[in-house]
C-alpha cells in the first residue's frame, strides 16, 4: 500500500511538471508584404515589473533579457490606463542590434522598423504615431477596451 501512494505520488508530480509546459504554439501574426513580425519576446526573461499603479494614460516600458544574470536585451514599451496593461507593446527597442520595431497599431506587425543609436530611445517620440492612443483612457474607451484587450496588474 506504501509503495502504490509514493508509486501515484511520483506519477503526479511528474504528470503536473509536464502539464505545467506549453503545449501547442502560439502562431505569429500574419504581416501583409513589407511588414515584419514584432520581436518576440516569450523566450525572454522579463527583468522588470509590470505593475502599474497610476491613474491616467501612461507608458510602461519592461526590460527583458536572454536570462536572469544578463544585460537587459530588449526593451518593450506599452501603452497602459488607469492600471491596466494593453497585451502588446507598441515599440520595441532591441539592444543587441540597436533596432526599433513601431507597431501603432498593436497588431503583432512592425508598421515601422530602424536603427536608433543607444540609449537616444524615447518612447515618447513615437507615441503620437500610435493609432487611437490619445482615446485611450476616455471614459467608453477604458469600458470596452479593460475586459477583453487588456491586462489588470493588481
Amino acid at each position: 500500500m506504501l509503495a502504490t501512494l509514493l508509486f501515484l505520488t511520483v506519477v503526479l508530480m511528474l504528470t503536473s511538471g509536464a502539464l505545467g509546459r506549453p503545449v501547442r504554439r502560439v502562431a505569429a501574426p500574419s504581416c501583409s508584404s513589407g511588414q515584419q513580425a514584432m520581436p518576440n519576446l516569450k523566450g525572454l526573461t522579463l527583468r522588470s515589473s509590470p505593475r502599474v499603479e497610476a491613474m491616467g494614460r501612461l507608458i510602461k516600458g519592461l526590460y527583458y533579457s536572454d536570462n536572469l544574470k544578463g544585460p537587459h536585451t530588449i526593451a518593450a514599451f506599452y501603452i497602459a490606463c488607469d492600471r491596466f496593461l494593453e497585451p502588446r507593446p507598441f515599440l520595441v527597442m532591441d539592444f543587441r542590434s540597436s533596432r526599433f520595431s513601431l507597431d501603432d497599431d498593436r497588431d503583432g506587425c512592425a508598421e515601422a522598423t530602424g536603427v536608433m543609436p543607444l540609449p537616444a530611445i524615447d518612447p515618447a517620440d513615437f507615441y503620437p504615431a500610435v493609432d487611437g492612443a490619445d482615446q485611450m483612457c476616455d471614459e467608453e474607451a477604458v469600458s470596452q477596451h479593460q475586459p477583453n484587450h487588456s491586462i489588470g496588474i493588481p
